[in-house]
């Protein structure tokens, strides 16, 4: 006979919400890269995480053992990204997100599209496809929506 013991179950202040735990999935096409690393992107994941939201890259090959953590945005600058690249494709021109705490530009290229990350002497390089770039906004509102606070009637 099996039992389980339930001990401590009843408090769950420490237990984490699910928006804290829930991680956003996007598949990207092969035509993702990172640069000034150099390194082919396979994903990102948009992880929620108390009001930010933590940008992690999955890299079709790692053997510099470069972090996977990108960047983390604070819940409105994530809304406003997600609004900014949407008018990008479609404006099809180049767009801007500047916060006290981000500085994002999208541009619009010939085979996709560059965000670029930061400051215009440093920061960083993402490309995507036409297709990923649909992915990589749906995936930043679903992150978005998990920290939103609900909404009521």
């Amino acid at each position: 006979m099996l039992t389980t013991r339930l001990s401590g179950l009843g408090d769950l202040a420490g237990t984490p919400t699910l928006a804290s735990i829930q991680q956003v999935p996007v598949d990207l096409d092969e035509r993702a890269f990172l640069f000034p690393a150099g390194k082919p992107l396979t994903r990102l994941v948009f992880c929620p995480a108390g009001r930010t939201i933590q940008v992690d890259a999955v890299f079709a090959f790692n053997a510099s053992r470069a972090a996977p953590r990108l960047f983390t945005l604070e819940l409105e600058d994530a809304r406003l990204l997600a609004r900014t690249i949407v008018d990008a494709v479609f404006l099809a021109r180049t767009q801007h997100a500047i916060t006290e705490t981000m500085r994002v530009a999208v541009e619009v290229l010939t085979n996709g599209y560059r965000l670029h990350v930061g400051e215009l002497d440093g920061g960083m390089d993402l490309y995507f496809g036409t297709a990923s770039v649909w992915r990589v906004c749906q995936g930043l509102l679903r992150a978005v929506d998990a920290l939103s606070p609900v909404e009521t009637n």
